[in-house]
């Protein structure tokens, strides 16, 4: 494990393997607001779709301090409400859950978003990888991100974990066969923990990891 360059990531692996197959349980499949969107008033419930219906197990919305929200939460066959008993404030909030499929899989998540106007991000950030594959992150500072990986891949996807979720914040990634970028929304700084999926001409899967710092 190496030292991030810069201030901030820590021991990024990278792994060049044949993709695997999908698991058959429940995916979050749409979610309103959009993960990552910026809304300008407080919406007045977060809903979340899955792929199958769902048995709820946990649910809550945090503000940008990991503070949970008094919410109340329900489940109707695939579709997941959870609804603030107060407007948000303005800034960045996450809703994350844990839900069991059909199938007994326990499955948990977040998609996270911002009322009113994002704050600046501060100084971009350079990561760390192994083998070398140029990475940046475009801010020091919670809120609305973007992150440039420097690989020969067209799609995938970046997942965000973090102590205070349940689950990852899952960004999509579009790559032009040299770089590849995602933006979402990093609702609290702390540490959080990078899982880059991203596939390549020919169906080949780079798999990076890191650890990067976030005020």
């Amino acid at each position: 494990m190496r030292k991030a360059l810069g201030a901030v990531v820590l021991g990024s692996l990278v792994l060049l393997v044949n993709p695997a197959s999908a698991s058959a349980h429940a995916d979050l499949h749409s979610s309103n607001p959009i993960n990552g969107a910026v809304v300008s008033s407080s919406p007045k419930a977060v809903v979340l779709v899955f792929s199958e219906p769902v048995e709820l197990d946990s649910a809550q919305l945090l503000n940008s301090t990991t503070q949970q929200l008094a919410s109340t939460s329900k489940i109707s066959g695939a579709t997941l409400t959870i609804t603030p008993n107060v407007k948000l404030a303005a800034g960045a909030h996450a809703a994350q859950w844990q839900v069991t499929s059909d199938d007994g899989h326990v499955v948990a998540g977040a998609v996270s978003f911002i009322v009113g106007k994002p704050a600046p991000v501060g100084k971009s950030i350079s990561i760390a990888t192994l083998p070398k594959v140029v990475a940046t992150l475009n801010g020091s500072r919670a809120g609305l991100l973007s992150i440039t990986i420097a690989a020969v891949s067209t799609s995938g996807e970046i997942s965000w974990t973090h102590p205070s979720l349940l689950g990852p914040i899952t960004w999509r990634a579009t790559g032009n066969g040299k770089k590849v970028t995602s933006t979402g929304v990093l609702p609290f700084g702390g540490d959080w923990t990078m899982n880059a999926t991203l596939i390549g001409k020919g169906g080949s899967v780079l798999i990076t990891t890191g650890k990067v710092h976030i005020v």
